[in-house]
C-alpha cells in the first residue's frame, strides 16, 4: 500500500472520529439518554424516519421489526419521502400494523420553502412523539445529520438515536479498502446499541393469500400450475448504471428455459416495455410475460411464488430477498461492494470491480466497463448453482 492511499485513510478515519465526536456531542445536548429500564413505560410514541424507494425501505425491515419487538405497545408512525409524487416507496411495499401503526408520507416538493417544511413541523408536534429514531442515509452528511437532530427537537421529542455518517465525498476509492457491510446490517447498527436492541436478524415479509391466489391464476393462464417451479426474471433497473444488457439477459433465459425445462417469467415497469420487447425479439424459446401487468403486492406474491430471481441490483431484487426467493444478482460497481447485497444467505451475487468504482454515477461515460465484464456464463453458472441447491438440476436431468 502506498504512502499517498495510507495517509487518504488516515484522513477519512479522522474524518469518521470528528463527525462522530460532533454528532454525539449534539446529540448529548439535545436530547436524554434511552435508559434500558424505564424505555417501554416512558417511550409510547415513536417517530421512525427513512427516505427512500424499495430497496431503501426493504432493508429497513430487520430494524423496523427489532423496534417493534423492543416496544410492543408504543405507536409507531414511520415518516418517509420517496422523492417525486409518483415515485414507488414505504406505503407500497410495508404492510402497516406489523412494524408501524401510522404513515407519514411528504414528497420533495412539500418542503423546498420554509412554507411547507413548517407544515410538516407542525405535523410532527401534534404526534407527540416521545422518541425519534433515524435510519440513517448511507450518504447523509454531518449537516443533514444536524439538521435531522433540529427536526427531532422541535418536534418536542424526549429522546433521538440514530445520527449516523457513513461515507464522505473525498477519496471513494481508498474508502473501498475499509470493511463494508450490508446497508441492512449498517443500518441496524446506528441504533441497536442505544436502544438496546436484540441481535440482528433478517426478517421476512409476508404476503397477503389474496395476492397469492391472484398470482396463481395468472399463473395458470401461461400454463405454469402451482408445483410447477419458474424463474421471474427483472432486466430493467431504476439507473442505466445498474442496467445489464437486455440481449444477454436474452441469451440467459433461453438457457433456463432449454437446459433447465423451467420457464422464464419477464417482469417490469409499464415503461420498461421496450427492454421486454427487446429481449423476447431475441429469444429462441417462448417466456411469459407480465411486463406492467402487476403492482408491488402482487409482484411479490410472484416472487414468493417463484423458485428463483434473475435480474439487476433494484428494488424488485430486494422484494425477492424480503419474501425469502434465492437471487442471482447482478450488481454494477457504482456503490461499494456488498453494500446493497440482498438480504439473507440464499443468494449469487455478481459483481466485477472497475478503477472507476465507486462512482455513484445514474448514467455511465466508461462503457459500462464493470457490468459488461460479467459474462452470460456467468449467470449461468449461478444460476445453475442455485438450481442445485434447490434440488432442480435432478428434476431437469429427469426430463
Amino acid at each position: 500500500m502506498s504512502l499517498a492511499v495510507r495517509i487518504k485513510l488516515a484522513w477519512i478515519k479522522a474524518f469518521r472520529v470528528a463527525a462522530r465526536l460532533l454528532l454525539s456531542a449534539s446529540q448529548a445536548a439535545l436530547f436524554s439518554d434511552v435508559e434500558r429500564s424505564s424505555s417501554k413505560t416512558l417511550i409510547r410514541r415513536i417517530l421512525v424516519y427513512r427516505i427512500g424507494n424499495i430497496g431503501d425501505i426493504l432493508v429497513t425491515v430487520p430494524t423496523l421489526s427489532a423496534i417493534r419487538k423492543k416496544f410492543p405497545d408504543a405507536h409507531i408512525a414511520l415518516l418517509t419521502s420517496p422523492g417525486q409524487p409518483a415515485a414507488v416507496g414505504a406505503e407500497h411495499v410495508l404492510p402497516k400494523g406489523e412494524w408501524y401503526d401510522e404513515l407519514l408520507v411528504y414528497f420533495t416538493p412539500d418542503v423546498r420553502d420554509w412554507k411547507g417544511r413548517a407544515r410538516l413541523l407542525r405535523r410532527l408536534r401534534e404526534g407527540k412523539f416521545d422518541l425519534f429514531i433515524e435510519l440513517p442515509n448511507q450518504q447523509s452528511r454531518p449537516r443533514d445529520e444536524l439538521r435531522n437532530m433540529i427536526v427531532a427537537k422541535l418536534a418536542g421529542c424526549r429522546y433521538a438515536v440514530g445520527f449516523h455518517v457513513s461515507q464522505h465525498a473525498l477519496f471513494l476509492r481508498e474508502q473501498t479498502l475499509l470493511p463494508q457491510v450490508r446497508e441492512a446490517e449498517r443500518i441496524y447498527g446506528a441504533v441497536s446499541r442505544e436502544l438496546y436492541l436484540d441481535g440482528y436478524q433478517d426478517v421476512r415479509l409476508r404476503v397477503c393469500g389474496a395476492y397469492q391466489a391472484e398470482i396463481g391464476e395468472l399463473l395458470q393462464g401461461f400454463g405454469i400450475d402451482d408445483s410447477e417451479p419458474f424463474v421471474v426474471m427483472h432486466a430493467g433497473a431504476k439507473r442505466q448504471t445498474n442496467q445489464w444488457p437486455g440481449e444477454r439477459y436474452a441469451r440467459v433465459a433461453d438457457e433456463i428455459i432449454g437446459r433447465w425445462r423451467t420457464q422464464v417469467v419477464l417482469t417490469g415497469s409499464q415503461a420498461e416495455q421496450p427492454l421486454i420487447d427487446h429481449i423476447v425479439e431475441r429469444m429462441r424459446e417462448k417466456p411469459a410475460v407480465l411486463c406492467g401487468r402487476i403492482d408491488l403486492p402482487r409482484m411479490a406474491a410472484l416472487l414468493q411464488r417463484s423458485c428463483m430471481y434473475v435480474g439487476n441490483d433494484t428494488g424488485p431484487m430486494h422484494l425477492a430477498a424480503a419474501v425469502g426467493t434465492p437471487t442471482v444478482s447482478i450488481f454494477g460497481a457504482r456503490d461499494f461492494d456488498r453494500r446493497w447485497h440482498p438480504i439473507g444467505t440464499n443468494h449469487e451475487v455478481l459483481r466485477r470491480d472497475a478503477p472507476c468504482s465507486p462512482c455513484f454515477k445514474e448514467v455511465c461515460d466508461r462503457g459500462l466497463i464493470c457490468l459488461n465484464a460479467i459474462e452470460t456464463n456467468d449467470v449461468l453458472s449461478a444460476v445453475g448453482r442455485q438450481f442445485a441447491r434447490l434440488g432442480l438440476r435432478v428434476m431437469a436431468e429427469a426430463k
